[in-house]
């Protein structure tokens, strides 16, 4: 890994540029903003770390520079105080005290997902694409308080209300989906009480993420919506409490790739559709007509967003799992195993073996009827 760190005069990054040298990454380090965006230009880094107070910048603005000339690069802040709206140009915030070897290990856990993401065609593929997705800012302030224990529901209708348009649509979206027999539902307030705050936090998400509304031939929107919030849910009842909010934004985003990837060209996503149902391996075919696939380009969207790579490996790896034979179930694991199941495809017999999960997949196959 190239890392390069942008410090302060107090030089508060030495310690965390002398262990990453011992973990065999190559580094540098300067003082000067300008000069560290001069070395990006010249050099292929994988890695920027920014400390805070900085000489002639702050750190957003440096960030959101970076962010703009540099995609491709991980942004990592090491900062004293919680900064706003900083989230939106760094994958990871830092906040002494914190182990220096825990930045160590994030920095050192990119390395075979960032190449992954970050090929040339997927860049070209994904610059093509005349309107991208926007990322979903309501839902991830939502997803902040929510992992908050003393978090409301008058905390909740007040962020998602900031945005009338969207409360509609979050309201109008309930109605639809969940098909409520008695009185429709009319407000935020009244939509937390009858659903929940999970479902509800789906909710808002399929309708940020679903407001961008692609022209795609033989594709259907609300089909893939319903998958999505599906597998958002059935995947959070797969994982322990504390990861269900992350799970629940992992399941929601999986197929995130695919609004992107059959918007490159026309003619190869009409010659996609004309062979799919000729294969039951659909990520062979999208490799072989894109020469790219909706779980790569899904990741790359997600690190242009800045999100954090614990989602985006979900997202990259929901159709490989022998990827995903780890020490437990956790995001990625259940993203993957809710998306066999909700499309009724077999799940991988190595993945069934290594969780144990032969004599039980009888049930989870039940289990997935509810979600659907």
């Amino acid at each position: 890994m190239k890392v390069l760190l942008i410090d302060n005069k107090s030089k508060s990054l030495t310690h965390l540029n002398d262990l990453l040298k011992q973990q065999l990454c190559q580094t540098a380090s300067v003082t000067d903003p300008l000069t560290g965006l001069k070395l990006l230009q010249k050099h292929n880094f994988d890695v920027v770390i920014v400390a805070d107070n900085l000489e002639k910048t702050s750190v957003i603005n440096l960030l959101k520079a970076i962010t703009i000339k540099f995609p491709k690069l991980i942004r990592i802040a090491h900062i004293h105080e919680d900064i706003a709206q900083i989230n939106h140009y760094a994958h990871y915030v830092f906040i002494p005290p914190v182990e220096p070897i825990s930045v160590i290990n994030t920095v050192l856990s990119f390395q075979g997902n960032h190449k992954k993401i970050t090929k040339e065609i997927i860049v070209k593929s994904v610059a093509k694409v005349k309107a991208l997705p926007s990322p979903p800012r309501v839902y991830m302030q939502l997803n902040a308080i929510l992992k908050n224990a003393n978090t409301d529901s008058d905390k909740i209708a007040d962020i998602i209300t900031q945005d009338p348009a969207l409360a509609a649509k979050v309201i109008q979206s309930a109605n639809n989906i969940f098909g409520q027999t008695d009185k429709p539902l009319s407000s935020i307030a009244e939509a937390i009480t009858k659903l929940g705050v999970d479902t509800l936090s789906c909710i808002v998400m399929t309708a940020e993420m679903f407001s961008y509304q692609p022209d795609i031939p033989n594709f259907s929107l609300l089909d893939e919506q319903t998958h999505c919030l599906a597998t958002a849910r059935f995947a959070a009842s797969l994982v322990s409490v504390e990861l269900k909010q992350d799970t629940l934004l992992a399941g929601l985003l999986h197929d995130i790739g695919k609004l992107v990837l059959f918007e490159i060209d026309k003619a190869l996503t009409l010659k996609y559709f004309a062979n799919n149902a000729r294969t039951s391996d659909a990520i062979e075919l999208e490799e072989k007509i894109f020469s790219t696939d909706h779980t790569q380009i899904g990741a790359y969207l997600l690190h242009t967003w800045s999100f954090p790579y614990y989602l985006i490996d979900a997202v990259l790896k929901h159709h490989q799992p022998k990827e995903l034979l780890n020490k437990e179930i956790g995001i990625s694991q259940a993203v993957y195993l809710a998306n066999c199941l909700l499309e009724e495809k077999d799940v991988d017999d190595a993945f069934l073996q290594h969780f144990n999960l032969v004599e039980k997949i009888d049930r989870l196959k039940q289990k997935a009827l509810r979600f659907k």
